[in-house]
């Protein structure tokens, strides 16, 4: 524990000192608080901080400590914007703004106020995505992100009030459970769980209700994709975890379905990013195939399966994040995405390539990265689920290794254009954010009883 502080310590400390942001002292004041919270808190022992409609575990902790870092990682990454003083101000309060409403979000004990915090995180990340965008298709993208997310999660809305309505206290930590203290049967308990999971599979996002993912990845800035695929994402899982500690009982009758999809998922994802050319969109893409794993875990229902998903959720955060990282880098000197335009990095920079090999590595989870960890556990709680399922879930790991390593080889070797004599001197700062993602990826499994849930 005392080494993730360090961790975001460092990364404060290491940001002010590039001078990259105005308001570091909210930032320093906020961790202060956090860190204070959480150092007062018996994780170890499984208890929860309860207090009026505020709610503190190992789910909240780790992705609150999630997303300070990747913040202070997203302000160095933006070297561009701050160069050029593109609106930074109005740039660095959005950014700002999203990180209270992700922290207020994290801690809320009551459904209908996550509810709202859950909803209220699409603006910033819209101003974010359309106002620092790269090419005009952002506004289209801002559109699809918007439909998809806030016009899927009306049903949970309703849910919600008819839940409320008919005397269901709202509150996480109640004992009553629906579907076994409340009797929701049938066809009606079925349809109740999936309205109450379909805003967070929209969010995760889930096969079939992905295509707002890929567009927006592909416009946003390098800000916006990391905050979309580490913590945005995560909000999605986040949220199914917390709807199964009252609503067990009926999403356990929809289990199977989204299971069973996820793992199908996984395998076509696998297929469409084998013969895809554009790095950002093949991030992306990975991205939706990591989180179908994800969904599986909590579908489960087995302590290992929700403990293998939040190791994921984190991992492939800092990962993911790393990914962007490092195709932003490629974009500014090449100005294209293509794998066709990106190539011969290990022979202009190597070191920007060992850092790619390394994140690439952890995006497939080798040793000794936590991937690893949750892959594990995710892979034996599918088996106990259903022994059937291990062979679609091997496929899509398959899969996710084939299409990461194609893409390392591809843009590591080969004969560079003559645009790529723009990656010669690597600047400090790009240096030291790939390092910072790469430091946390490799070493918080030395230290990983914070994040088990028990």
């Amino acid at each position: 524990m005392k080494m993730i502080y360090s961790l975001l310590l460092m990364g404060i400390v290491s940001g002010a000192g590039l001078r990259l942001v105005k308001a570091w002292w909210i930032l320093g004041v906020m961790v202060y608080f956090i860190l204070d919270l959480c150092m007062s808190m018996p994780l170890y022992e499984g208890v929860k901080l309860v207090k009026g409609a505020m709610m503190l575990d190992t789910m909240s902790v780790g992705l609150m400590l999630l997303s300070l870092f990747i913040l202070m990682l997203m302000y160095l990454a933006s070297t561009q914007v701050i160069n050029l003083m593109n609106h930074l101000s109005l740039y660095s309060g959005f950014m700002i703004l999203l990180l209270v409403i992700l922290l207020v979000s994290f801690i809320m004990g009551n459904y209908m106020y996550f509810y709202f915090f859950f909803e209220a995180s699409l603006i910033p990340t819209l101003y974010l995505v359309t106002g620092w965008g790269y090419q005009p298709e952002r506004l289209q993208a801002g559109v699809y992100f918007v439909m998809y997310t806030l016009f899927l999660s009306l049903p949970l809305l309703v849910g919600l009030l008819w839940f409320e309505g008919a005397g269901l206290s709202l509150l996480m930590w109640d004992s009553v459970v629906v579907g076994h203290t409340v009797g929701v049967a049938g066809m009606l308990g079925a349809l109740a769980g999936f309205i109450m999971v379909l805003a967070f599979l929209v969010k995760l996002p889930m096969f079939l209700v992905h295509l707002w993912l890929p567009s927006a990845h592909v416009e946003a800035p390098v800000s916006g994709s990391m905050i979309l695929a580490a913590v945005l994402l995560k909000l999605g899982g986040f949220g199914l975890m917390r709807m199964g500690l009252k609503f067990s009982g009926v999403l356990v009758k929809t289990s199977c379905l989204f299971v069973g999809l996820s793992l199908v998922g996984m395998v076509f994802v696998g297929l469409v990013c084998c013969r895809l050319n554009d790095l950002k969109a093949l991030v992306a893409y990975s991205s939706v195939a990591h989180m179908g794993a994800v969904i599986c875990g909590v579908f489960t229902g087995f302590v290992f399966g929700l403990s293998g998903s939040l190791f994921m959720m984190i991992s492939h955060g800092l990962s993911s994040s790393g990914l962007f990282c490092f195709v932003n880098t490629l974009y500014e000197r090449t100005g294209s995405r293509s794998l066709f335009m990106n190539k011969g990095v290990i022979s202009l920079i190597p070191l920007f390539s060992l850092m790619f090999f390394l994140l690439c590595c952890s995006n497939v989870s080798a040793p000794p990265s936590i991937n690893l960890m949750s892959e594990i556990m995710l892979i034996i709680s599918i088996n106990k689920f259903e022994v059937f399922n291990v062979g679609l879930l091997a496929t899509g790991l398959f899969l996710g290794a084939v299409f990461t390593f194609y893409m390392f080889s591809y843009s590591s070797h080969g004969k560079w254009f003559g645009s790529s004599y723009n990656y010669v001197g690597g600047v400090y700062v790009e240096f030291h954010t790939l390092t910072m993602h790469l430091i946390p990826i490799n070493l918080v499994i030395l230290s990983n009883e914070v994040f088990w849930l028990g």
